[in-house]
């Protein structure tokens, strides 16, 4: 197998949860070394969903088979004095930590990167936080939800005579993993080049208000406009909306004049096309509901395969609205290989966990190691800093690992 791309790289990844597992995920899946340390009793992702047949257990949860790949799993009290000796020295050989633990707690246990950069000056760490460090909200704890509430990109979700919607899926979590992932590479790359560490933290509010909400925020401050939540139907141009077919939703997109032409085309050239609302079709948004009756019977008579090959052939970019089952099923996932089958001990068949979202030619990404049982290498981390068999024994004992 080629070299992996990450292939030196170690990092010691702490706090728990979706940021951190996916951040640690993201490079352990490209070849680096990460150690997921962990309290006796397991990260948070081993008691979520999904289980097997609804059986929770903590090698059980899918979300901690799929963020856990090729990690070694190490518990760790870090309330006792040798849990946080040792975790000193783990961030000292590893040169990288990523972590999620809230700043608080890191200052009450002496583990901030203050504290351990006094030891290990080409020390970074990777602070993963919901609103950030040194701000009036620095202690704030939140999930998803809140995080996309702050963001201001809720504001835009949802129907408009009802309550707004948080992203789905913890998508700020997997965001603040994503960013985390690039910090740790780029202060990696710095600290070639100077010989020094540094302290990264990202705040998730902030990158949902960049990265997801990033439109809206730009348009308020340069224009002092502010689109609020429209439904399936976007207050744009028109049609820009999700509409019902006749085995699902369809989205129907034609910013594009020509895109729209050809759809005229398709349904006859109807005479309603001429219609006074739809010769400006940048404000026809605000006439949906009459121009709806024009063409949804259209769309509402014809399936998702059918509507996907007329607008193929046609070179008009609708886009069917595909369920959770049909993209498990994909020909074109599976032609991409995208899909990854993985042994486990815990499991009679083989997993299937998603795969890459990228491809590689020459340093591929792989899943080289199932997701660890809770403390499976313990004892292998810590004789690499020393720890002999007689004293592993006494702190197994004593609870500390």
């Amino acid at each position: 197998m080629a070299e992996a791309a990450l292939d030196g790289l170690i990092v010691l990844e702490d706090g728990g949860g979706i940021a951190a597992s996916y951040a640690g995920k993201l490079l352990a899946d490209l070849g680096a070394e990460v150690i997921k340390v962990e309290p006796p009793g397991g990260d948070e992702v081993r008691r979520k969903p999904p289980f097997p047949s609804d059986a929770p257990g903590r090698e059980h949860s899918g979300l901690h088979q799929f963020l856990d790949t090729n990690k070694r799993s190490l518990t760790l009290d870090l309330e006792s004095a040798a849990g946080r000796r040792l975790y000193r020295d783990l961030a000292r050989r590893s040169g990288t930590v990523i972590t999620s633990r809230p700043i608080a707690q890191q200052r009450t246990l002496g583990l901030t990167w203050d504290d351990l950069s006094a030891e290990s000056p080409e020390l970074n760490q990777v602070s993963i936080t919901v609103f950030g460090i040194a701000t009036q909200r620095e202690g704030w704890q939140s999930e998803s939800l809140i995080a996309s509430l702050a963001s201001g990109i809720s504001y835009r979700i949802g129907d408009p005579d009802r309550a707004p919607l948080g992203l789905p899926y913890d998508a700020p979590q997997y965001q603040g993993g994503i960013h985390a992932a690039i910090a740790a590479l780029l202060a990696r790359r710095a600290t070639r080049e100077s010989g020094l560490g540094q302290h990264a933290w990202l705040s998730i509010v902030d990158i949902i208000s960049n990265v997801m909400a990033g439109a809206g925020v730009a348009a308020f401050v340069f224009t002092g406009q502010s689109r609020g939540r429209a439904g399936t139907h976007m207050n744009a141009f028109y049609p820009w909306q999700v509409t019902p077919v006749k085995d699902g939703y369809y989205e129907v997109i034609t910013m594009v004049d020509s895109q729209w032409n050809r759809f005229m085309e398709l349904m006859g050239d109807p005479d309603w096309q001429h219609d006074e609302r739809l010769q400006n079709r940048w404000l026809a948004f605000q006439h949906t509901e009459a121009l709806d009756a024009f063409w949804h019977p259209w769309m509402a008579e014809r399936t998702k395969a059918e509507l996907m090959e007329l607008f193929g052939e046609n070179h008009i970019s609708f886009q069917p609205v595909h369920t959770i089952g049909e993209v498990a099923e994909s020909d074109h996932l599976q032609a991409r290989g995208f899909w990854a089958e993985v042994e486990h001990p815990e499991f009679d068949e083989p997993i299937r966990l998603p795969g890459a979202p990228y491809k590689l030619s020459e340093s591929p990404w792989a899943i080289r190691h199932r997701a660890p049982t809770l403390g499976e290498h313990t004892a292998q981390v810590l004789s690499e800093v020393g720890v002999e068999a007689a004293e592993l024994a006494r702190m197994r004992r004593s609870g500390i690992v």
